[in-house]
């Protein structure tokens, strides 16, 4: 990796970025780029408001492909894709070679991918994330993150935060369980913003990448002659 070169993850509530090896965010609301350090060269990917780079010099902002290496895209439109989910999933096939995976992002929305051990994408799912679900029902609205093992609850506060925790918790495990019993060799992968406590409520080990789509900007990077 050029250490002169800055990656940027744009997201719907956060933007994340690496330099020298270092990770940094910011809330999109409270983004600005003189939070940004100086780079020869940047490389951007951006599901939220592209505009938040304007002024900034020599961005290059990445498009999905239908195949990088040894992935392969399902879509019929590969430029549909997300590119944080393109670019997870090119991270995960770099880092977890020869097994099928299953990428979770749960962030903003919660997005499922399935990849092959060969690196064919199967397709993937989009669901609202911990967050949207909570606002989803204005008498009930929280901008709670948290998650909680306890099962019923004696406020209606209390019951709209569990409920939707324990919808939020058992759509992810129905999936992995799904997944599981068809592929032995199946791997899951979590990343996102709320993964790092969510990893803590499921019922099956994953391995957790906080900044899995940075990951994959570094290695599209290397690709990168223009």
């Amino acid at each position: 990796m050029c250490q002169s070169n800055l990656f940027i993850d744009i997201g719907n509530t956060a933007v994340k970025w690496l330099f020298n090896s270092q990770y940094q965010s910011a809330l999109v609301s409270e983004f600005n780029l003189t939070l940004l350090p100086k780079a020869g060269k940047v490389f951007a990917s951006c599901v939220g408001d592209q505009s938040l780079l304007q002024g900034l010099d020599n961005v290059v902002f990445v498009e999905s492909q239908s195949q990088f290496k040894n992935f392969i895209s399902s879509y019929q439109n590969s430029t549909e894709l997300g590119t944080d989910r393109f670019l997870a999933m090119i991270a995960t096939i770099d880092q977890y070679p020869n097994q099928t995976r299953l990428i979770i992002d749960a962030g903003s929305a919660l997005t499922f991918d399935l990849v092959l051990a060969n690196g064919a994408h199967q397709g993937g799912l989009i669901m609202p994330g911990l967050g949207k679900l909570r606002r989803s029902f204005d008498k009930f609205s929280s901008d709670s993150h948290q998650l909680s093992t306890q099962k019923l609850a004696d406020n209606t506060q209390d019951a709209w935060e569990l409920g939707t925790g324990q919808m939020f918790a058992s759509m992810i495990n129905t999936q992995i369980e799904y997944y599981l019993d068809k592929f032995g060799d199946l791997l899951v992968v979590l990343t996102g913003g709320d993964s790092k406590i969510l990893a803590l409520k499921l019922n099956h080990a994953v391995k957790l990448h906080q900044n899995l789509a940075l990951e994959g900007l570094v290695i599209y990077a290397q690709t990168h002659t223009d």
